[in-house]
């Protein structure tokens, strides 16, 4: 049975405004129980309470809801070339968001300060005591149960020592990693272009390649916490066949056999998979030969996922999502005729706020368990990925 104070936060976070009656009613425990609850949330000044208007004969009805000031959490997005955080209030709404540079990949020590330091940072304009948990997404294959990074080609620094348990000691909080594509999907669901959906696969098709995985309402991680890395395809590696990093290697590789002026402006100026696009768009042979090929490599991705999984939505986010209808048209048409049941396939509604949005959901779901005084486990699993429940 779920613990009454995260049921009640959880609902109060979704339905705003209720009584303690239709509390009792929603959550299944006992008026007393739910009175009991209330009360001490009030007291500790996470809940406010207040008199309705009456509505004829008896007492007038209190309503409860959250006190937007009185806690909050922060979701990190460690990934690529960028420290990203957020602070998000307990209905999961995003209020301050900053970033900076990551100075040292390689250095362990450097990426703990400098993440402890965006935290601090994000976290300044609110009351310091209010923070009650932090999540970080990391770029890799990331132990969430055992606080382990385990291979991070972005951040390597990572690699093999604990991070949450680390940054507990430095913050002072509750603290929690993932990894970031999970975390993405979680967003999505929670608040994005999956929200009500069971099972939802997210693709990240950027610089480099990753999948988010939901299945019945869960998180996949796998058997070694490597579930979703689609980079390792075969044959041989995706990641050097239809990432960002790979798509202007290819043009400017074809470009030189090609010989002539082109290659000398392929080697030149084509460094980013968007310019490739344009290309192919504005008529230039060589990419959109290039361009058809990747598609047809992440054609081959979105079916297999679709046939594997049998998900309700694939979201596609990542730099490669944005040359919209050229690379979303020829995917959905492939999946309408390959497969019997297709998913929906979408762009991502988040965008580079998805990573974000998970870990906060996450970080609210270890926020919640701790009001309610129970243990805190590092692993969390989400069993409705729209609702941040333990």
């Amino acid at each position: 049975m779920a613990d009454p104070t995260v049921a009640i936060l959880e609902i109060l976070a979704r339905r705003g405004p209720a009584d303690r009656a239709w509390l009792a009613e929603a959550t299944g425990f006992s008026p007393a129980t739910v009175g009991r609850t209330v009360s001490r949330l009030r007291r500790d000044g996470i809940l406010r309470e207040w008199t309705g208007t009456p509505t004829g004969l008896g007492r007038p009805p209190r309503f409860v809801e959250l006190n937007g000031r009185s806690a909050f959490v922060v979701g990190v997005d460690a990934g690529g070339h960028t420290l990203r955080a957020a602070v998000g209030d307990f209905h999961g709404t995003i209020h301050t968001r900053t970033a900076r540079p990551i100075r040292d990949p390689r250095d362990r020590e450097s990426l703990l300060a400098d993440i402890v330091a965006l935290v601090e940072e994000v976290a300044a304009g609110s009351e310091r005591s209010a923070l009650r948990a932090v999540v970080v997404g990391v770029s890799g294959i990331v132990d969430h149960a055992g606080d382990r990074v385990l291979l991070s080609p972005d951040l390597p620094g990572l690699d093999g020592g604990p991070l949450a348990g680390v940054l507990e000691e430095r913050l002072g909080v509750v603290a929690a990693i993932d990894n970031d594509d999970l975390l993405a999907a979680i967003g999505e669901a929670s608040v994005g272009a999956a929200i009500g959906c069971q099972d939802v696969v997210f693709l990240s098709l950027g610089y480099g390649l990753g999948a988010g995985l939901i299945i019945d309402g869960r998180p996949v991680r796998g058997a070694s916490n490597a579930a979703g890395a689609i980079a390792y395809l075969a044959p041989g590696r995706l990641a050097d066949r239809a990432s960002g990093r790979a798509i202007p290697a290819r043009y400017r590789a074809a470009s030189i056999e090609d010989g002539g002026a082109q290659a000398h402006r392929a080697t030149a100026t084509v460094d980013d998979a968007r310019v490739v696009f344009q290309l192919a768009t504005a008529g230039d042979p060589i990419a959109r030969q290039v361009v058809g090929d990747v598609i047809a490599e992440i054609g081959d991705l979105v079916i297999d996922v679709a046939a594997l999984l049998n998900p309700e939505v694939i979201v596609v986010g990542g730099g490669l999502a944005h040359a919209g209808r050229a690379l979303f048209g020829p995917l959905d048409q492939r999946l309408q005729v390959e497969i019997p049941y297709p998913p929906r396939l979408v762009p991502s509604a988040l965008g580079d706020t998805a990573v974000l949005h998970g870990a906060i959901s996450l970080a609210l779901a270890l926020a919640r368990r701790g009001l309610a005084g129970s243990d805190l486990p590092r692993r969390i699993d989400v069993a409705r990925p729209a609702l941040a429940l333990l």
